[in-house]
């Protein structure tokens, strides 16, 4: 069974998938299931769009940015 059959995803709302692959780094492209209602509709009006789209993650900690230190360097 694909990632499209088993999250239920049609395939016009996916991006293009890669095969399985169990490595989630920050260097790669990794699938993600993500659930909104249609551009224009209001949301009493249609029910969610499952997609399957790529995302890139990335560590931010909380060090790194803050109202007194904008740049995150350190001083």
């Amino acid at each position: 069974m694909n990632l499209l059959e088993q999250f239920v995803v049609d395939e016009q709302n996916a991006d293009e998938l890669r095969g399985p692959d169990c490595n989630v780094a920050s260097t790669k492209n990794n699938p993600v299931v993500i659930a909104r209602v249609p551009g224009g509709a209001s949301d009493a009006e249609a029910a969610p769009v499952r997609e399957l789209r790529s995302f890139r993650w990335a560590y931010s900690p909380n060090l790194q940015v803050s109202p007194r230190n904008p740049s995150g360097l350190r001083r």
